[in-house]
């Protein structure tokens, strides 16, 4: 009678298991898994500070060029906000003192900028400077 009730128990198991393969074959099937796209929502580039224009506060537009280097890519432009955050050398910094720095290390040819910002709204999120 043992015997019996583990054969029973093996052949729910099987049947269980071949009941979720069929199911998780018929989700990732349907068309609608198909037409998915993947979107960018938060975009994070690193460019040279030299392609980059800083605003006089932080209510203004910052304006770059999503190169690395010297480029000619169009410039790009994104609203700062009381939410940005800024630093320098990796340590958190308040916007008058990231511009000091910034007009300082952007004329090292070693520095460089990573900008990290919503790209439906535009928002800047973050600037990290090194140099």
């Amino acid at each position: 009678m043992n015997i019996h009730s583990i054969n029973i128990r093996s052949i729910n198991t099987r049947k269980l298991i071949m009941a979720l393969t069929l199911a998780m074959t018929l989700v990732i099937s349907t068309p609608a898994m198909a037409q998915t796209q993947i979107v960018t929502v938060i975009d994070a580039i690193e460019t040279s500070p030299a392609n980059i224009i800083l605003p006089a506060n932080t209510s203004g537009m910052m304006t770059f060029r999503p190169c690395a280097e010297e480029c000619k890519k169009d410039y790009k432009r994104v609203q700062l906000s009381a939410g940005t955050t800024f630093s320098v050398n990796g340590k958190a910094v308040k916007f008058d003192e990231f511009r000091r720095s910034f007009a300082i290390i952007k004329r090292a040819a070693t520095s460089y900028a990573l900008v990290t910002y919503e790209v439906k709204t535009n928002k800047l999120i973050s600037i990290h400077l090194a140099g």
